[in-house]
């Protein structure tokens, strides 16, 4: 009997049987998600992920239903492909019930596990399951619950982060837990070179979110966006200075005139905070957006968008270029290949 090599060891082969299941799953070409980065995200940003073959998202954890009800309809005019609607579970679900009236295939969720009779509704309607997870017991609850599939998430991650662990070290934990649940990394991805190296481990797909954010296609500030292409990993902080309207939350933004404000002063709480109650933008429409506030820096904002939360994961390290969504996916599937 001979002995096998390291290299046949470590040999990989795409895509594996865990890829294949997701692929199928989700019914998408390529084991791509994109993150739901609310504010950056409408109907045309989500079809044009979508109709790429990966898998589109949308954002509708403060939607109102009838909001919801139009972003779904815009969706569905501009793509025939797939996309899921995402809840963060820190927010009643407003839209959740229209979401599957509407006819999502795919819901997913954040920050919390969904109810039992969510759960109930969801296969009863047929719709695809997936809960996002940091940890061991988190992955055994999502897989109680019946969860289809789980997000895992490292705190390399951008925007809102309630994983604990690097996403390497998440991830061999999840994957010892999942058994035939497709498993998909998510935190700091932006090439296909590091979506290899997690498919390697056993993943079954990835999640982008900062580099979708900066494509021509999202909705986020020119100068957010130009940012993005102009930082390393180490520009980025895990904090919980931009928390006005989600208290107490962890979330990875780039380091700016804000953080650098209150990080010199003791980073005091809410109600101490230096230049708390200034109006550092507009959205546009003579909404102020006040310092600290975690909106994310939107196209149409006016005023100072350096002082806003630009979320950026430590993959902004290998970001520098605001290509199209289909130009993107042809150059990350290149770099998958090819190694």
């Amino acid at each position: 009997m001979s002995k096998t090599t390291n290299k046949e060891q470590t040999k990989f082969y795409y895509p594996s049987e865990t890829t294949k299941k997701l692929t199928k799953l989700l019914d998408i070409k390529y084991p791509i998600i994109q993150a739901p980065t609310g504010g950056t995200i409408n109907s045309s940003f989500s079809a044009s992920v979508a109709n790429t073959g990966c898998l589109g998202a949308l954002p509708l954890s403060w939607s109102d239903p009838e909001e919801a009800i139009k972003q779904i309809k815009e969706v569905k005019t501009k793509t025939k492909n797939a996309f899921f609607a995402n809840f963060v579970l820190n927010f009643e679900p407003k839209a959740f019930d229209v979401a599957i009236e509407s006819g999502v295939s795919i819901i997913q969720f954040s920050w919390g596990m969904p109810t039992k009779e969510m759960v109930s509704k969801m296969k009863a309607a047929k719709v695809v399951l997936g809960i996002q997870v940091t940890s061991e017991a988190s992955a055994k609850s999502a897989i109680d619950l019946g969860a289809d599939y789980l997000v895992c998430q490292g705190t390399e991650a951008g925007g809102h982060v309630h994983a604990s662990r690097p996403l390497t070290q998440a991830l061999e934990r999840v994957l010892k837990i999942a058994g035939n649940v497709p498993v998909v990394a998510s935190g700091g991805i932006a090439t296909g070179h590091k979506m290899r190296e997690y498919l390697q481990m056993g993943a079954a797909g990835v999640v982008m979110g900062t580099r979708f954010v900066a494509t021509i296609e999202s909705r986020g500030h020119d100068i957010y966006k130009e940012s993005l292409i102009n930082a390393k990993a180490e520009d980025t902080v895990f904090t919980t200075c931009m928390n006005k309207g989600w208290n107490n939350t962890t979330h990875r933004i780039l380091r700016n005139s804000t953080f650098n404000m209150w990080e010199s002063v003791g980073c005091p709480i809410s109600g101490n905070r230096p230049g708390e109650i200034d109006i550092v933008a507009t959205n546009g429409q003579d909404a102020s957006i006040q310092r600290y506030s975690i909106s994310v820096p939107q196209a149409q904002f006016e005023g100072n968008i350096e002082a806003l939360a630009n979320y950026a994961g430590n993959g902004v390290s290998d970001i520098h270029d605001i290509p199209t969504v289909a130009e993107l996916i042809e150059r990350i599937w290149k770099e998958f290949l090819n190694k």
